[in-house]
């Protein structure tokens, strides 16, 4: 090898490795710091374009997550305003069927002349808390809400039926005869609403989400059932003595339920009966669909932590290694270094000749 002094391919190459050693350790120092392995797109092109729809995908497991919890809260919220509504249709059974027991006194002495507003005392008293038990079913359904979405007043029910058709209280019986003194309740068609979408999965098709239907509770539908003509022993149709329009309630529309007979609390203790049944096959659907819900929960927790972990192998540094990396290249940096400085002075050597 000549010796030169214009050109020191010694010292450049040692400046070079040590360039290289200097990169390596900012490289791993930025990892260090970060806890990131891939910072840019330079880092791991592809590993970055994977981490990212990985990123995204988590974020909307998460969110279907808490969603899910939202859509459970307030299936829970229906589910309890449905539950006093049931206590209250319980009370109700309790006091026709008291209404129904003959030693309650009547009025002009028998129950087949008794007509709706004309008990005596004892009914009277069986009458006014059944009157303000089903102005109470009304309010429930007419307020229950959650985050101001109305739960029990149709909006949520795509199947709003209409409704038949129900009886004011000015009617009475005249010897044994059904005779209407007022006019009928005219039949109201209901709009249909709109069943609560909830967005329990990560996309947007109809497998990732859940539609809550629920009925309304108004006792104009709640009892809808009860208008079905049944006649008694005289022919008379005794749903016209079971409903009646109800004046202290703050629905338009609202009915009562006419227990201040005998024959009439009879048909609604058995009729009143079959409501529990369809309110409880409305709790029992919420019922089912929140225990879904619990299981859609733990599902995407389950999905997300998975995917997060894939996540994180990508994108995550490990501390080890790099921290490995970084003393071997901090080593190396100081190797360098002290190969550069030998480097430099190899060109004074030279002088020894000029000597």
């Amino acid at each position: 090898m000549s010796m030169v002094v214009r050109t020191n391919t010694m010292a450049l190459n040692a400046n070079n490795a040590l360039n290289k050693n200097n990169s390596t350790v900012a490289g791993n120092l930025e990892k260090l710091s970060t806890g990131f392995k891939i910072n840019r797109a330079a880092d791991d092109a592809s590993g970055l374009a994977i981490s990212e729809k990985m990123k995204a995908q988590i974020k909307a497991l998460d969110t279907a997550s808490k969603n899910a919890e939202d859509g459970a809260s307030l299936i829970k919220t229906a589910e309890g305003y449905m539950g006093e509504v049931h206590d209250m249709l319980n009370r109700i059974v309790e006091l026709a069927e008291k209404s129904a027991n003959g030693t309650y006194e009547t009025k002009e002495g028998g129950a087949a002349k008794e007509a709706f507003g004309a008990a005596e005392t004892d009914r009277q008293a069986l009458q006014d808390e059944v009157d303000q038990l089903t102005a109470e079913i009304d309010r429930i359904a007419t307020t229950a809400n959650f985050n101001e979405l109305k739960l029990m007043d149709g909006s949520m029910d795509k199947d709003n039926a209409t409704n038949k058709g129900l009886v004011v209280t000015n009617d009475t019986l005249e010897n044994g005869v059904f005779k209407e003194k007022g006019t009928s309740v005219a039949s109201t068609a209901y709009t249909a609403g709109s069943a609560l979408t909830l967005q329990i999965g990560e996309t947007s098709g109809a497998a990732d989400k859940l539609s809550v239907n629920i009925k309304s509770f108004k006792t104009d539908q709640l009892f809808n059932s009860l208008t079905t003509d049944t006649k008694n022993a005289n022919n008379v149709a005794t749903a016209q003595l079971v409903v009646a329009k109800n004046t202290t309630s703050t629905n338009a529309n609202g009915v009562t339920l006419n227990v201040s007979n005998q024959e009439s609390a009879s048909v609604v203790a058995e009729k009143v009966r079959d409501v529990i049944n369809d309110v409880s096959a409305q709790r029992a659907k919420l019922g089912a669909m929140e225990n879904r819900i619990d299981y859609t929960i733990n599902n995407l927790t389950t999905a997300s932590e998975n995917i997060t972990d894939a996540n994180s192998r990508i994108r995550d540094t490990d501390m080890a290694k790099t921290m490995m990396q970084y003393t071997q290249g901090n080593t190396l940096t100081q190797a360098a270094q002290a190969m550069l400085a030998q480097a430099n002075q190899a060109p004074s050597s030279v002088l020894q000749l000029l000597q």
